[in-house]
């Protein structure tokens, strides 16, 4: 499984504070775990965006959530926000 990181993810990590990064470090080390070992998600909230294919939202700390796509042998980590940060980013390129 190969991870990509978009550009946009990126963005929005640097702006983060030290605390914010842990979690969302902790997030994606999970989801490397489950798909490179077969180590199962302890805890990590993964729900399928509706109406979205082959889109997931991860709950973070906070009300947070982290946007991916999984698509073949790839997971790409597409952005971070809220609730309504993260519904306004998959309007904006519909």
């Amino acid at each position: 499984m190969t991870l990509i990181f978009k550009p946009s993810f990126e963005r929005v990590y640097k702006k983060l504070p030290a605390s914010e990064k842990g979690a969302v470090d902790h997030c994606v080390n999970e989801i490397f775990d489950y798909y490179n070992k077969d180590i199962l998600f302890a805890g990590l909230k993964v729900r399928k965006m509706s109406g979205k294919t082959n889109y997931f939202e991860i709950d973070t700390a906070s009300n947070r959530r982290i946007l991916i796509r999984k698509h073949n042998n790839i997971i790409e980590f597409i952005t971070y926000g809220n609730h309504d940060e993260i519904r306004r980013f998959l309007k904006s390129f519909k």
